[in-house]
């Protein structure tokens, strides 16, 4: 279940054309960590066009927010500045009604969204292309996750070997 939502949910986001890169987990899987998730981050673009195509996504896939805030709220730079700086929130989840899948959109992340795009991988995804966070810029961001996670720390220790290549 989890895993055709998130093939939808990836699918989706790119029909509606919406900037992203697939961050966390799911990008490290992609590219060749052997690790489980049953989430999807993504790095938006926080622009109008881009957030309101991802309303609209949320909507059709019957994601909704994890707090007690309208899905609208995403929408509003105001709300989305106090989640961060008052709650200190890193992500803004989206999870669907089993519970068995969330959509993480970052609030708050080490590299800009062009940062990210310039570097980002490409792969298919049922005929789409599909933005994912390159191993280098997946190992900063994780190494910038405090304190460190385990699950980090083993993703960065897979990576650089992945980047070492074949020995």
């Amino acid at each position: 279940m989890a895993e055709n939502l998130l093939r939808r949910t990836l699918v989706a986001l790119a029909d509606a054309k919406v900037r992203f890169v697939v961050c966390g987990g799911v990008a490290c899987v992609l590219q060749g960590v052997a690790r489980t998730t049953h989430d999807l981050d993504v790095r938006v673009a926080l622009e109008s066009p881009d957030l309101e195509a991802l309303v609209r996504v949320a909507r059709e896939l019957g994601l909704g927010p994890r707090i007690p805030e309208p899905l609208e709220s995403l929408l509003d730079p105001e709300r989305r500045r106090a989640w961060v700086e008052e709650k200190h929130a890193v992500v803004y989840t989206l999870i669907a009604p089993s519970g068995a899948f969330s959509l993480d959109v970052f609030l708050d992340y080490p590299l800009s969204f062009d940062e990210l795009a310039a570097e980002a991988d490409r792969f298919d995804i049922e005929g789409r292309r599909v933005l994912v966070s390159s191993k280098r810029h997946l190992i900063l961001a994780k190494s910038s996750v405090t304190p460190p996670r385990k699950v980090d720390l083993r993703d960065i220790e897979d990576l650089e070997e992945l980047l070492r290549g074949p020995r």
